[in-house]
């Protein structure tokens, strides 16, 4: 069994739908199980016309134009078999989108409903395709296929009890197409994943029924930074989950933190490989090295006098939690004059919860920057401030995180494309990433999967928060740890 998931930046025309059949008939001997986005630029156009509709008014002319046009290439017996149920679901957005114009108002809740059309239409169009190929797909959605979540609307998990339910809804079917992004909640609602979110149904499907992820993406994998800024990154080859987690958790557009968790839990491989291409793509799994950089830009940091004692930074870290879910950031660092917080959330709401947390002090807000993270088991912190040093880059802070594996610079915006080249040239450039004896030789202490407690580094132990790894907020390790 194998679960292969097409992401929408694949599936933009006919062709693409094909190739996706294709790909699947050659691997209709490992019983696939099929996890679909939505068309591409859909979602997008999905959330644009919820928010129109909030003001009155909304058009879906375009939505519904990509998919008859996707549906037209079809053959007329499976067009005629087709179009009922895409016409039906087009026509419940539309009464959806017009009850948002009545209310004026979008809810969490409507708002997801709203965007999962995207998923659930790419699966009824590609039924028919693979149908035209003799291979019975059967759409599946949320708790159709199992995926139970809590009602977290647009940042929803997927409910442990959804393990059984998965392997129950699917023991019969053939060959599921499912639709990602989302799940359904205990109520019946519609509840979205967040960032990430069909990768992370996928590799749940595929723990659930103890097998193989492929997730197909437009990229040839993960590679040591984004090409668009070094054009000579590398290929990662082979990438273990932990490692895989931080250049997630710190900006990759190609990996998202939840959809490893799952398959680090199970133990079971992940492999990003290329829509269409020939490369053997990026393996996932308990084995590997790999090193990357990792950004995210349009961060502030938040200057807190005097926040040095850990009640003190307990109370700042709870106010990061209450704010922070999904995709947003936040990590504290230690300065002379108290604490800092570089964070990629709303400064003006962010630095109001600080200061109430820290009995109203007077919270410092600087903007525009960016938080560049190098990610790997054998560098030091002194690798990243000289490679800025003889860049002439002088970032606003510089520190390690305490799984010793993220060595993290603080540069301002404008800086950030030439922080992350010469991060890239001294420090990965001039290095063998693959050469295993000097890796193992340099290997830090084995991270231990906790949820709160300490974390192991190079130099010793660093307290860290039990908030950390499930609500995106870190810790800086000990002064000193370089």
């Amino acid at each position: 069994m194998i679960v292969l998931k097409f992401g929408g930046s694949c599936l933009d025309r006919p062709d693409d739908i094909r190739r996706m059949v294709g790909i699947v008939k050659s691997n209709e001997g490992q019983q696939p199980r099929i996890v679909l986005s939505a068309f591409k630029g859909i979602t997008d156009r999905l959330l644009s016309e919820a928010n129109s509709a909030k003001n009155g008014k909304f058009d879906i002319k375009g939505i519904e134009s990509k998919h008859h046009d996707l549906m037209a290439d079809l053959s007329s017996s499976w067009r005629k078999q087709t179009e009922p149920q895409v016409n039906r679901l087009l026509s419940e957005l539309s009464d959806d989108l017009k009850q948002v114009c009545n209310l004026g108002d979008l809810t969490a809740s409507a708002l997801d409903r709203i965007l999962a059309y995207g998923e659930v239409l790419a699966t009824q169009i590609s039924a028919g395709y693979l149908a035209e190929e003799g291979l019975k797909g059967v759409p599946l959605a949320g708790i159709e296929a199992g995926i139970l979540t809590n009602s977290d609307f647009g940042n929803a998990t997927i409910l442990d009890e959804s393990y059984d339910l998965v392997r129950k809804r699917l023991a019969g079917v053939r060959m599921p197409i499912v639709a990602g992004f989302f799940g359904t909640d205990k109520t019946g609602r519609i509840a979205t994943l967040g960032r990430g979110a069909s990768d992370y149904v996928a590799t749940f499907l595929a723990a659930a029924l103890r097998c193989k992820t492929v997730l197909f993406k437009d990229v040839d994998g993960v590679l040591t930074a984004d090409p668009k800024i070094v054009p000579n990154a590398r290929l990662i080859p082979n990438l273990e989950y932990p490692i895989a987690i931080e250049i997630a958790r710190y900006g990759s557009k190609v990996l998202f933190e939840k959809a490893i968790v799952p398959a680090m839990i199970a133990k079971l491989p992940i492999e990003v490989r290329r829509f269409g291409g020939e490369s053997s793509g990026t393996l996932v799994s308990a084995e590997g090295v790999g090193e990357a950089i990792s950004c995210l830009k349009g961060m502030s940091i938040f200057q807190v006098p005097g926040t040095q004692s850990p009640d003190e930074t307990g109370s700042v870290l709870k106010a990061l939690t209450e704010a922070y879910a999904g995709d947003r950031v936040a990590v504290a660092f230690g300065s002379r004059s108290g604490m800092s917080v570089t964070t990629n959330g709303d400064p003006n709401d962010i630095a109001s919860r600080i200061a109430g947390n820290v009995g109203g002090a007077n919270v410092k807000v600087r903007k525009g920057f960016s938080l560049v993270t190098l990610v790997g088991r054998r560098f030091r912190l002194s690798q990243v401030s000289v490679a800025l040093q003889n860049a002439h880059i002088e970032p606003a802070a510089v520190f390690a995180m305490p799984s010793g594996t993220a060595m993290c610079a603080v540069p301002h915006e404008e800086d950030t494309d030439p922080a992350i080249r010469a991060i890239h040239e001294e420090v990965l450039g001039r290095q063998d990433m693959c050469r295993g004896a000097d890796y193992r030789q340099a290997r830090f202490t084995k991270i231990e999967v906790a949820r709160g407690g300490f974390e192991r580094t190079a130099e010793g132990s660093a307290p860290v928060s039990a908030l950390r790894v499930s609500r995106g907020v870190s810790v800086m390790s000990p002064p000193g740890c370089t």
